[in-house]
């Protein structure tokens, strides 16, 4: 473990690192990260005409745009499109790993049919289609209007955005709305938050205003990491004087862009938030007249944060006063700021008050409206018009929709007959009952590119493309709607998703499903129906580097960036936001369940218990195949404090335990002063069906439990603690 510990300080101290790990990586292939050594077709020939094809990474929501290097009907490398205007043409290991997925020998490329002994037999992907058309016309015989409750698709179909409208489309015309969103698990509390509360689940502004910014608060928000390339922003503000407070349980690369960095206890925040206000409302800095043409109950918030002061703050968070007064003093002096929501923000089962307190530390501030000034989250972005889309060729489904804690419980309770399983069920806290509700529908169909735990639970396996071998468009965190063109063929029977819920759509209702040829003939029917999309043409958008900003209104209508409420005016009906919520109530801190630091605390778990991505991977079920990516991963680690080492007698690489009250797995040790001591972070990429030693772990969700707030299931927060195998 020696070499390992000191790559991985090398790794965290080196400044080129942070500055590059959103580098473009070029040479020979095979001889730099992300140049993808060629696998599973033979190395690629040095002769034969190259081609360059226009394309984007489908990992994170910065959506990067590429040229990929194609020769022999094969990609060679990616190069970043140095005219994008958010990447400036980088892109981050995760993203150029594309080049050696596609190419992966772990693929699988035919239509798989579960046999009753376990077996697998290989079919056609016509007898796949077909299978599946009957077992759906068989649930639509039987339980005739109420099928489409005993139908549920999890999400997302990540090859292009019309795959997700053609698989809407069939869903809908068999009467079902469930489709499970990936948010529930990263954005879904601060999407909600930001729309009741503004009128827009997005950002509220675009990430070049951060430069116009004189605070940029990144609270939770580990830019470098999960958004590599969008570490150029961080050096363009902090070169123009803007000052950057990081707010992170953890030293990461991101702390070395910041001017000042606070280090609270896990799932604190939100009081560290509601200290703020009351330092705001005590130091009078705010105009009174403006707030409460924002804010309709303002007395309300004052009352609310009152218990918090600097005193009360320490003693929740850990973080000394003379450092809390510190920043409040910055953020109560600051004309403009803009404030960055991190997902871990969204995975405490306190985090609808937290980010609530956050928004309206901003409103209170007037930091909502203007340059400099607004919200940005993580994995936002998603435009609007796909239900007005649907609807207005289909008619309307007047349908409560299913969050994935109530598609569970139908599962559970054998009431659901056939589950569309596009995403990893891993995603989820207390995976392993996930997992054994799954076994309870008679009918599972997956569509995936690798042997996982997903294609394992299935009884129908269809090859799944990879992002290169289709064309279609993407969404990315600024609203941005980028092309990608059909880059390379895929192998064996591999076909899109679009292609596949188009067949199957056609196969069951005939004329009535809306058939389109391919994407680019969806994409025109989208915009000539919905009135956002009309002045973002396929035309246009090809011929952009890094896509066009939704929505545009007019043909040939200008992008709008930046700050989102250009009329001076929340989007909500009222045009307000309030604190007496109708349906969360005021805004009322406490600690989430099963800290060891609240009410409910258990002493045989009192270490906190964190889960987070790192710069090497994205999606489990991705870039765990990747080898090259590989190289950088340790496995299933824990980061732990000296403090806290010493107190269990741990040394560096020292094996270990990792236990909650649901359940153990092994990991080893990476001792840190980079985290604070009384907590611990693991990786959220490993797993156990990982071909890859260095990516091989039982998930980390198999020992959470199942946890969710009104909106969203939960990750973070709970107690555990580390016990030595040998013990």
């Amino acid at each position: 473990m020696q070499d390992t510990y000191s790559r991985r300080n090398f790794l965290r101290l080196s400044a080129a690192l942070l500055a590059g790990g959103a580098a473009v990586m070029t040479g020979a292939p095979g001889r730099a990260l992300g140049m993808g050594t060629i696998s599973g077709r033979g190395e690629p020939e040095d002769h034969g005409p190259i081609s360059f094809v226009k394309g984007y990474c489908p990992f994170c929501q910065t959506r990067c745009t590429y040229q990929a290097q194609v020769r022999n009907g094969m990609v060679e490398s990616l190069i970043g499109e140095k005219d994008n205007r958010w990447t400036g043409g980088s892109m981050c290991p995760k993203g150029l790993s594309m080049v050696e997925l596609v190419n992966s020998p772990y693929r699988l490329t035919e239509p798989m049919l579960h046999q009753p002994d376990g077996s697998w037999k290989r079919i056609s992907y016509e007898e796949a289609l077909q299978i599946t058309a009957t077992k759906v016309r068989e649930c639509l015989d039987k339980h005739g209007s109420k099928a489409g409750d005993r139908m549920a698709m999890t999400m997302p179909l990540w090859d292009c955005r019309e795959s997700e409208l053609a698989a809407v489309m069939t869903l809908h015309l068999a009467g079902c709305v469930h489709t499970m969103p990936p948010g529930e698990t990263c954005t879904s509390t601060c999407a909600n938050m930001l729309t009741a509360m503004t009128g827009t689940g997005n950002c509220t502004t675009t990430v070049n205003e951060v430069c116009n910014a004189q605070t940029l608060l990144l609270w939770g928000a580990n830019i470098n990491d999960l958004y590599p390339p969008y570490t150029r922003w961080l050096e363009k503000a902090r070169a123009g004087g803007t000052k950057i407070i990081y707010i992170d349980p953890r030293k990461t690369r991101t702390s070395l862009w910041c001017t000042t960095q606070l280090q609270p206890l896990p799932g604190t925040d939100g009081a560290l938030a509601l200290g703020a206000i009351r330092y705001i409302f005590d130091h009078g800095a705010f105009d009174d007249a403006k707030a409460r043409t924002l804010i309709t109950d303002l007395d309300n918030l004052k009352e609310d944060a009152a218990p918090y002061t600097p005193e009360k703050v320490q003693e929740i968070t850990g973080v000394p006063v003379n450092a809390i007064l510190e920043v409040y003093a910055a953020i109560a002096s600051s004309p403009r700021t803009i404030l960055w929501l991190g997902g871990a923000l969204a995975r405490y089962t306190n985090g609808i008050p937290t980010v609530r307190a956050l928004i309206f530390l901003q409103a209170l501030t007037d930091n909502i409206f203007g340059s400099g000034r607004g919200i940005l989250t993580m994995q936002s972005g998603k435009p609007g018009g796909e239900d007005e889309f649907v609807d207005a060729l289909l008619g309307p489904l007047d349908k409560a929709k299913m969050n994935f804690r109530r598609l569970r419980m139908a599962m559970e309770k054998g009431n659901l007959d056939i589950l569309f399983l596009q995403s990893s069920y891993r995603r989820y806290p207390d995976c392993e009952n996930v997992r054994k509700a799954i076994e309870k529908v008679p009918f599972v169909v997956h569509r995936g590119c690798f042997m996982t735990e997903e294609t394992e639970a299935a009884d129908l396996f269809i090859p799944n493309v990879l992002s290169p071998e289709t064309a279609g468009s993407g969404y990315g965190n600024e609203k941005q709607i980028v092309w990608r063109e059909k880059i390379v063929d895929a192998p064996g029977s591999c076909v899109p998703d679009w292609q596949f819920y188009r067949d199957l759509g056609i196969a069951l209702f005939g004329d009535k499903y809306p058939n389109f040829k391919d994407p680019a003939d969806l994409y025109q029917k989208f915009v000539s129906i919905v009135p956002s999309w009309k002045g973002m043409t396929l035309d246009r958008l090809r011929k952009s580097p890094d896509g066009l900003v939704w929505p545009i209104y007019e043909e040939n209508g200008e992008e709008h960036i930046g700050n989102v409420f250009s009329d001076g005016k929340l989007l909500t009906p009222e045009g307000t936001m309030t604190v007496q919520d109708r349906v969360f109530g005021r805004v009322k801190w406490t600690y989430p369940k099963g800290s060891p630091l609240g009410k409910d605390r258990d002493e045989k778990y009192p270490l906190v218990f964190t889960q987070g991505k790192v710069l090497w991977h994205w999606q489990q079920t991705m870039t765990n195949f990747s080898k090259e990516l590989a190289q950088y991963s340790e496995g299933r680690f824990v980061s732990i404090n000296p403090k806290t080492a010493a107190e269990y007698n741990l040394v560096q690489g020292e094996k270990v335990l990792l236990e909650t009250f649901v359940g153990s797995l092994e990991a080893w040790v990476d001792i840190s002063p980079e985290i604070i001591p009384g907590i611990i972070f693991t990786p959220s990429h490993c797993t156990a069906s990982s071909p890859l030693e260095q990516n091989r772990s039982p998930h980390i969700n198999t020992i959470l439990p199942n946890y969710w707030d009104r909106i969203s299931c939960q990750h973070n927060g709970v107690g555990c603690a580390l016990r030595k195998i040998n013990a």
